[in-house]
């Protein structure tokens, strides 16, 4: 880029979407770039380190975190589905209540297979909801939430994730 340029940043809304829904899942895109961007560097073996396995969550339990939560707030909390115990379990782990161990052994396209599985689920899903439901309340668990902030949780939950991630990149490639 030459210094009399300068490059354009913006969000590449779905004509397809409603025009609010597409403002949200122009921000999910976003984040999930990020996270895509941050895996294609991303050694496998990465995928199951962790400082601490009792108290971290390794990269690749936490990509099924940001896979399962995604899942649970449109799915099971938006339209009351019931949840695949067993797809998204590890994505609890760590969690005293559950005793469910980490996942292991899996391999980097594993990862982005789920996640991309899951997102295109989510747009479907979304190209029925129109911007009047943004103000609609859902609850679960005794909580009540609007639809719209489920949106901005979703967007918000994967990006402090990327966080964790690129800590434990960091960490993983300074081990001795």
């Amino acid at each position: 880029m030459s210094g009399n340029q300068t490059e354009i940043y913006n969000l590449e809304k779905s004509a397809e979407l409603s025009p609010k829904i597409a403002n949200w899942y122009a921000i999910m895109v976003k984040s999930r770039e990020r996270l895509l961007h941050i895996l294609d560097g991303l050694v496998e073996e990465a995928l199951d380190f962790t400082p601490n396995e009792e108290k971290f969550e390794s990269i690749g339990t936490l990509l099924m975190h940001i896979t399962a939560v995604e899942y649970l707030w449109i799915f099971a909390d938006m339209d009351g589905l019931d949840v695949d115990y067993e797809r998204f379990k590890h994505g609890f782990a760590l969690r005293p209540e559950t005793k469910i161990p980490q996942i292991k052994g899996k391999s980097k396209q594993f990862y982005l297979d789920e996640l991309k599985d899951i997102r295109e689920q989510v747009y479907k899903r979304l190209l029925n909801l129109k911007d009047e439901e943004l103000e609609k309340i859902v609850a679960s668990e005794g909580e009540k939430y609007t639809v719209e902030w489920i949106l901005f949780h979703i967007a918000e939950h994967e990006m402090m994730h990327i966080g964790q991630i690129l800590l434990l990149r960091r960490l993983y490639s300074q081990r001795s």
